[in-house]
């Protein structure tokens, strides 16, 4: 069933000409309103977060507006179960911290409210506007917003400032409604892509709108509208603009939530891959390379709608590959004119540094991904010596086995050779799986067991069980929810 199909059924389905008349009006004015009542979508409350209901419950008691929106509605709307639940408001961060005990101010050049319920984070944003003042909106000689803390009246004004179309649809709860200014459930309803504004304006204020449009066109099946598509290849290289450790996130999210391989081809059609993997450019025609790639994303993806983890390190070593061996074989071609020849491991290890240098410069690669990444590729040196059955178990107990042995069977299947080596190892990575999957158990029980003791414990002193917010973290989870916040925070910029 297409994206489309599943859009026709959550919506009454006399609406087609009501869609496409308030998109024909936007088109001609910039904003249209469209209001569709509890008859004319499908939006069940039992479909809503809880913790997103009280945040709205505990914002309208306190005197102001709020919305559920974005992502969450979309999902909603398509028959998905939404991962993350938005909230906009026309509360200020500080008005809605004063609500919220359990909650955290995020950010200083683009505030947003983090309230938390255990494990579960509602975000909340004040409406924003796109009236220009100066101490509020600043632009660098691009004209990308570096500041922008211009808030908004109201949600027409909030709907200009967001990304697209899709993404500005706002649900009452209250009043069971959906709203529209920008004719964003046509445009869900035909499969489009279409983003607010003039796009080379909107693309030079952020650039990883351009990333967050193909990310949106590869998870979705979506088209891009023309207009949102046409500047890309050209503003593309506005990227280089990008923080570093903003574009480490924005590469996650396109390659390790199961659409990699959609999000390769669609990034390479629009010249946008060798932006972010400057290495590449040497490789481009090269059939190999992006077959082995391909295979590598397709795999990435399987694994993730198995509910399984995708690690940054394994996509950075498949993406890097060929230009690592690139490096070796050019650095291994001046060794041997070299007086003293150094070892092939020291010839690795500079090639390594080297690619791994190049690619900081675009996408900051944090130092347990770096760390990861060796200890991958080092493993491909030594997987092809099988001569010494101690130092194969030695090798096999090592932590980091399994991945680099999925490295190595990954290069198999382009490289015949390996075939024998990993037929070879195949029964240590069995074992080692095993012995995994059991220390895994051990520990779901302990903490288990210790989350159990700590509930009963926090329900006795304070009358609600654990997930109630901030009281019940110990030192270890605290230091872990603002260790994500801060990487949040460099992630998106907003760092001082």
């Amino acid at each position: 069933m297409t994206e489309k199909n599943k859009i026709t059924t959550a919506l009454s389905p006399d609406l087609n000409e009501i869609l496409k008349k308030n998109k024909e009006q936007v088109k001609k004015s910039g904003q249209a309103r469209l209001v569709l009542n509890k008859d004319q979508h499908n939006i069940a409350r039992s479909a809503l977060s809880p913790h997103a209901l009280k945040v709205i419950d505990g914002l309208t008691k306190a005197g102001f507006k709020a919305y559920l929106v974005g992502g969450c509605i979309r999902d909603l709307l398509t028959g998905k179960s939404p991962k993350d639940f938005d909230v906009s408001t026309n509360a200020t961060p500080e008005q809605v911290r004063r609500v919220f005990s359990n909650s955290r101010i995020i950010g200083r050049r683009f505030k947003i409210v983090h309230v938390v319920y255990g494990k579960d984070i509602i975000e909340v944003t004040t409406f924003r506007s796109s009236k220009q003042i100066p101490a509020k909106r600043q632009s660098d000689g691009s004209g990308m917003l570096v500041r922008d803390n211009v808030y908004g009246r109201n949600i027409q004004e909030d709907a200009e400032r967001r990304d697209f179309t899709i993404n500005a649809i706002y649900y009452d709860v209250k009043k069971n409604e959906l709203l529209d200014f920008h004719g964003g459930l046509y445009d869900l309803c035909h499969g489009t892509i279409d983003i607010i504004g003039d796009p080379a304006v909107r693309y030079a204020e952020d650039p990883v709108r351009m990333i967050r449009a193909l990310r949106f066109s590869a998870k979705l099946g979506f088209k891009m509208s023309r207009r949102t598509a046409a500047p890309i290849k050209e503003m593309g290289i506005n990227l280089n603009q990008v923080s570093n450790a903003r574009l480490f996130e924005e590469v996650n999210k396109l390659f390790l939530t199961g659409h990699g391989l959609e999000s390769f081809k669609i990034l390479n059609r629009y010249g946008v891959f060798e932006i972010l993997f400057p290495g590449y450019r040497n490789f481009g025609n090269n059939p190999i390379v992006s077959e082995f790639i391909e295979y590598a994303l397709a795999s990435s993806d399987e694994r993730f709608q198995q509910d399984k983890r995708n690690m940054p390190h394994f996509l950075y070593a498949v993406m890097l590959w060929s230009i690592f061996q690139e490096r070796v074989f050019s650095l291994q071609q001046s060794n041997d004119s070299r007086i003293t020849p150094i070892s092939v491991r020291r010839i690795a290890e500079r090639a390594f540094s080297e690619v791994i240098e190049e690619q900081n410069l675009v996408t900051a690669i944090p130092m347990s991904s770096y760390i990861s990444m060796k200890n991958t590729w080092t493993l491909q040196l030594l997987l092809t010596d099988i001569s010494e059955e101690d130092k194969c178990a030695a090798l096999a107990s090592k932590s980091y086995f399994r991945g680099a042995f999925d490295f190595f069977k990954l290069r198999s299947r382009f490289e015949p050779y390996l075939t024998r080596f990993v037929e070879f190892w195949q029964p240590y990575y069995n074992e080692s799986s095993r012995q995994a999957e059991l220390s895994k158990a051990k520990k779901e029980e302990k903490e288990q067991s210790r989350f159990s003791k700590k509930d009963k414990a926090v329900k006795a002193r304070t009358g609600r069980d654990s997930s109630s917010g901030f009281e019940s973290e110990d030192a270890a989870e605290k230091n872990d929810r603002l260790a994500r916040a801060r990487a949040w925070r460099i992630s998106m910029n907003l760092e001082p």
